[in-house]
């Protein structure tokens, strides 16, 4: 014989997953009682959530036991079927304050509704929000009190998350648009195109054919776009191929930034912008846009990346020079002062070399005024001190900040040991170009006169070692310290590039 229980669910006309598992939950521990004890209002309305094939579920009794149908058990996810019995407040704790709101309002005898309200759920393992539909209804005992409600759940996530795309693709257009008016308005668009997607034919105006190097008849009777794609640059059509797919497939605005390249012609940066209209059934229909000059910025930006790549090498390069400086200054020093005047005069010569380069924007710079900036930090303009000849020699960034080096290291060891230390004493820089079996080189002598009497160190110090290094950067470069007691004389013979 049946038992009631099995009667009562034997009432139920579907047989689903939840039919079975509220048959089997113990309910004899919580408000609800044993199941054959329902109240035909609460049996009736399980009925009518098991049998609904939207979300549906039933909160009941003081302590607020949760029932829910197969529909709900989809959209519970991975808290299924935990759920299934458990306290409302504690089933879903991250909307406990609105469940709260909503009993309160529903056991006052209230019906209430929300319209696309987001909340944050944790379903399947991780927070994510979610836009419902919700609906709720009083369920009253037999003395018409109420003592739970049934809540009706539309889950209307992804038409809300489709309406904020298309909302943001129109937006999208319309800045397009906007852009596009003021291209027009600029000047800076030259050529219009429509392409008609299902004949595969693109026909354009005259600045069009021409940018692209067709014929205007070629382009009024309209060629596969095919035609087109082979006039882009090799490393941009696949990019162009997807954001043209993307377009037509989606009907999104296309915007894409490419080189074309007629025959014969240069390459030419353009910005393309448009948009494919589509059927009701979504099929490409036809995709007008336009073309804009865009050369001269894109050229900039190249302009821009290229001097920023410059700018890090030389500061790594000028943190090298500066390293080395430091450590070669303070190795050996006899004392934290003396070593601190040495860094510090290598630093000012480094520095008056970067302000040479400066007046040229580092492109290069001239060999006297590099030598010129040495002369003026030991002599006054015009002075017998220094003698300068030579023909306009311009030479790299980079050799310009080594001969700086060179010749404050020749000039400092002048005023210790040599010419510049006595008060007749005086130095002549000279320098030429000449040629040799082995190519072009630049001949470089500093000789000093009417100084004391010259020996030879009995060991070469950090000073020597750099004006050797500073010199003869170059492959094939000759330096020579000739320590004569008649004066100093430093020769090099330098093989820069370019002479």
């Amino acid at each position: 014989m049946k038992t009631a229980a099995a009667m009562a669910i034997a009432t139920w006309p579907h047989r689903g997953e939840m039919a079975q598992l509220i048959h089997r939950h113990d309910w004899s521990n919580t408000s609800l009682g044993a199941l054959e004890t329902w109240p035909p209002s609460l049996r009736a309305s399980v009925d009518i959530m098991l049998g609904s094939p939207l979300p549906m579920a039933i909160t009941w009794g003081t302590d607020l036991r949760f029932l829910y149908n197969d529909a709900y058990a989809m959209f519970a996810g991975t808290r299924h079927p935990q759920l299934l019995g458990m306290n409302l407040l504690e089933a879903w704790p991250e909307v406990v304050e609105l469940n709260q709101e909503i009993m309160a309002a529903v056991m006052a005898g209230q019906s209430l509704s929300f319209r696309e309200l987001p909340l944050d759920l944790y379903r399947d393992g991780r927070h994510q929000t979610a836009w419902l539909n919700l609906d709720y209804s009083p369920l009253r005992d037999a003395q018409s009190q109420p003592c739970g409600w049934l809540a009706i759940l539309t889950d209307i996530t992804s038409q809300v998350l489709a309406q904020r795309a298309h909302k943001a693709a129109e937006e999208a257009y319309r800045r397009a648009k906007e852009q596009m008016d003021l291209a027009l308005a600029s000047g800076a668009v030259i050529g219009t195109w429509i392409w008609d997607v299902p004949a595969d034919k693109v026909t354009a105006d005259h600045r069009f054919a021409r940018a692209f190097g067709f014929s205007v008849d070629e382009v009024k009777g309209g060629l596969p776009i095919a035609r087109y794609l082979e006039r882009i640059h090799v490393d941009d059509r696949a990019d162009l191929r997807a954001s043209i797919q993307q377009a037509i497939t989606y009907g999104t605005p296309f915007r894409h930034e490419y080189r074309i390249q007629p025959p014969g012609g240069d390459y030419l940066w353009i910005d393309s912008a448009g948009r494919c209209e589509l059927d009701a059934h979504g099929q490409p229909l036809r995709f007008p846009g336009v073309i804009i000059d865009i050369h001269e910025r894109k050229l900039a930006e190249q302009q821009q990346r290229t001097l920023i790549h410059e700018l890090n090498h030389r500061v790594k390069n000028t943190l090298a020079i500066v390293q080395s400086i430091a450590m070669q200054s303070f190795l050996h020093a006899s004392s934290v002062e003396n070593a601190t005047e040495v860094f510090n005069a290598r630093l000012i010569a480094l520095s008056r070399a970067h302000d040479v380069l400066t007046h040229t924007h580092w492109q290069s710079a001239l060999l006297q005024d590099i030598v010129r900036q040495t002369a003026s930090a030991h002599a006054p303009p015009n002075s017998h001190r220094f003698r300068l000849e030579g023909p306009p020699v311009r030479v790299s960034p980079q050799d310009a900040l080594s001969f700086a080096m060179a010749f404050h290291e020749l000039a400092t060891n002048a005023v210790k040991y040599g010419a510049l230390g006595s008060e007749n004493g005086s130095v002549d820089i000279r320098w030429s170009i000449e040629a040799l079996p082995q190519g072009k080189r630049l001949r470089l002598c500093w000789s000093e006169q009417n100084g004391p009497t010259v020996a030879s160190p009995q060991h070469e110090g950090f000073g020597s070692r750099l004006i050797r290094r500073s010199l003869s950067a170059h492959a094939d470069s000759e330096v020579t310290l000739d320590y004569r007691p008649s004066g100093f004389v430093c020769t090099a013979l330098i093989a820069l590039p370019g002479l």
